[in-house]
C-alpha cells in the first residue's frame, strides 16, 4: 500500500510586502505608499541639508547634482547608439550642464534621439541658471509667489546684479527673454533648413536644438564638424551669432533696456553701457586680428569665430586644428575674457576684465582712485574684479599643469583645451578625444569649476556665508562684476 503523500500548508506572505502569490502579482497600492513615504523623508532630509549650506555651496551642489542625474540617465542602454563608457557619459553630462560643448566621443553619432534630448534639457537648465530655473519652478507652484530667504540668497550669489535692478524683475525678464530669443532663432533656422533638402521633422529638430545650444552658449551640434558645412551661409552665421551674443551679453542688459523702454528707469545703467561697449570692442578686435593673421580666412569666418570664442559658445565654421599658433592665442584671449555677468557665457567676464584694466590704467597714471568712463569704481567691485582675475589665472595654471603632467600631447593643444574647459567654451583643436582617463577627469573638473565660477567655487570651499557688501553703504550706481 502506497503511503499518502504528505502535504504542507503554504503560508501566505504577510501584509505589506509586494508579492501576494507565487505568480508575482504586485500590490501597487503598497508600492506607491512606500515610495511616497520614502520620497517624502528623502526630500525632507535634503531640504534640511540645503538649509545648512551657504549660498555658494548650494550653487556648487546643485551643479554637481544635475551632472550626476544627467550621467545616470545618459548611461542607460537606450540612450546610446554605440557603446559609450561611463567616463565618457560623465564627460558629456558635465559638458552639457556646464554648457561647454567639449566632447570625448562623437556626440552626433553616439547618442540616440532620447540621449540628445536629455543633453538639450541639461543645456537649457545650465544656460538659464540653476537657481534661476529652480526659483522659477518654485514661484510657479508656490501659493504665496514669493521666494524664501535662502532661495533669494542663493539666487543673488549666482547672478551678479547692479543695485539699480531688482531680483524679481531680473528673474522674470531672464526667463521671458530666453523663451522669446530661442523661439525667434528657431523660426529663422527652421525657415533655412526647410528650404535646404531637410524634412519638416529634421528642420524642426535641428532648429530647436541649435537655437537652444547657441543661446545657452553650449556649442553642442548635431553635425560631426559643428557648423563647418555652413561656413558660406550668411543666414546661419548671422542667426547663430545673434543668438550667442544675446545669451552671452546677459540678462542684465535685457532687464535694464526693458525697464528703460517702459520708463521704469530714467536712463540706461552704467553696467549695460559697459557690457555693450566692451563686447563690441572685443568682437571687432577678434575679427580684425583673425582676418589679418590667418591666411584664407574670410571676414564672415573671422567674425563668427570671434563671436563664438568671445561668447564661449564653441561653435566653429573652420577647422580649429589647422589654425596657426597666433590665431589660437587670440581665441584663448577671447575665451578667457568671456561674456558678461548674469549671462549664459563663461570666462572672467567683460566687466571684471575691464575693471582690472581700469585699475591698472589708473595706477599707471598715479591716480588716488579708480575711475572708468567717468565713473568711480567702488572698492568692493575692485576686490571682486581682481579676485576673479587672479583666481581664474590660478585655476587655469593648475589645469594646464595637471594636463601637461598626465598627457603627452602638444603643449599649445593642452593650453587651448584647458582654456576652453575653464571658460566653458567647446572649441577644441581635436585633443579632447585623445585624452587619457586622467585627462578627461581633469577637464571634467575644470568645466564644472568654470560653470560654478572660480570665486563661487572658492567661497564654497571656504564655507563662509558672510557678505561684506551688506556692511557697506550702497553706491548710487555701481557696476556688476
Amino acid at each position: 500500500m502506497v503511503p499518502p503523500i504528505a502535504t504542507q500548508r503554504i503560508e501566505q506572505p504577510p501584509a505589506g510586502i509586494y508579492y501576494n502569490n507565487f505568480m508575482g502579482k504586485i500590490n501597487w497600492h503598497q508600492v506607491y505608499a512606500e515610495v511616497k513615504e520614502f520620497t517624502k523623508i528623502t526630500l525632507k532630509k535634503y531640504s534640511l541639508f540645503l538649509v545648512r549650506l551657504t549660498p555658494h555651496q548650494n550653487i556648487a551642489q546643485t551643479v554637481l547634482s544635475y551632472t550626476l542625474i544627467g550621467w545616470i540617465i545618459l548611461s542607460l542602454p537606450f540612450m546610446n547608439t554605440v557603446h559609450v563608457s561611463f567616463l565618457d557619459n560623465l564627460f558629456t553630462a558635465a559638458s552639457a550642464v556646464s554648457t561647454t560643448g567639449l566632447n570625448s566621443v562623437n556626440f552626433a553619432d553616439s547618442y540616440t534621439f532620447l540621449g540628445k534630448l536629455v543633453v538639450l534639457i541639461l543645456i537649457q537648465v545650465g544656460g538659464v541658471g540653476y537657481m534661476t530655473f529652480a526659483s522659477f519652478v518654485y514661484l510657479s507652484f508656490s501659493q504665496k509667489h514669493r521666494l524664501r530667504k535662502s532661495q533669494q540668497d542663493a539666487l543673488s550669489a549666482e547672478v551678479a546684479l547692479p543695485n539699480t535692478l531688482k531680483l524679481s524683475d531680473f528673474l522674470w525678464a531672464a526667463l521671458a527673454f530666453t523663451v522669446i530669443a530661442e523661439s525667434i532663432g528657431t523660426v529663422f533656422l527652421f525657415n533655412y533648413f526647410r528650404h535646404h533638402d531637410y524634412t519638416i521633422w529634421q528642420a524642426a529638430w535641428y532648429s530647436v536644438f541649435h537655437s537652444v545650444s547657441a543661446f545657452c552658449t553650449a556649442g553642442f551640434s548635431l553635425w560631426n564638424n559643428s557648423l563647418e558645412t555652413f561656413a558660406d551661409s550668411k543666414t546661419i552665421n548671422l542667426v547663430m551669432s545673434c543668438l550667442m551674443l544675446a545669451g552671452a551679453m546677459g540678462f542684465i542688459v535685457v532687464t535694464d533696456l526693458f525697464n528703460f523702454i517702459c520708463r521704469r528707469t530714467k536712463e540706461i545703467s552704467f553696467t549695460t553701457k559697459l557690457i555693450c561697449l566692451s563686447t563690441v570692442v572685443m568682437v571687432a578686435f577678434g575679427t580684425f586680428t583673425l582676418f589679418v593673421t590667418t591666411p584664407g580666412l574670410s571676414v564672415w569666418e573671422s567674425f563668427f569665430q570671434s563671436v563664438a570664442a568671445m561668447t564661449t559658445a564653441g561653435f566653429n565654421t573652420v577647422n580649429i586644428g589647422i589654425l596657426s599658433s597666433c590665431s589660437l592665442l587670440i581665441l584663448i584671449l577671447l575665451m578667457s575674457i568671456g561674456g558678461s555677468p548674469s549671462g549664459t557665457a563663461g570666462g572672467i567676464k567683460t566687466t571684471a576684465f575691464v575693471s582690472v584694466m581700469a585699475i591698472m590704467y589708473n595706477r599707471l597714471r598715479l591716480h588716488d582712485r579708480v575711475e572708468m568712463m567717468g565713473r568711480r569704481l567702488p572698492l568692493v567691485r575692485m576686490y571682486a574684479a581682481t579676485s576673479t582675475f587672479l583666481l581664474y589665472a590660478l585655476m587655469l595654471f593648475g589645469s594646464i599643469f595637471l594636463l601637461t603632467w598626465t598627457e603627452k600631447l602638444p603643449f599649445l593643444d593642452l593650453v587651448f583645451e584647458a582654456s576652453a574647459a575653464l571658460s566653458t567654451s567647446g572649441l577644441s583643436t581635436g585633443a579632447t578625444a585623445q585624452l587619457s582617463w586622467l585627462g578627461k577627469l581633469i577637464i571634467i573638473g575644470t568645466m564644472l569649476i568654470g560653470r560654478i565660477g572660480v570665486v563661487t567655487f572658492g567661497m564654497a570651499l571656504l564655507g563662509n556665508d558672510d557678505d561684506d557688501d551688506n556692511d557697506k553703504p550702497a553706491e548710487k550706481e555701481d557696476v556688476a562684476v
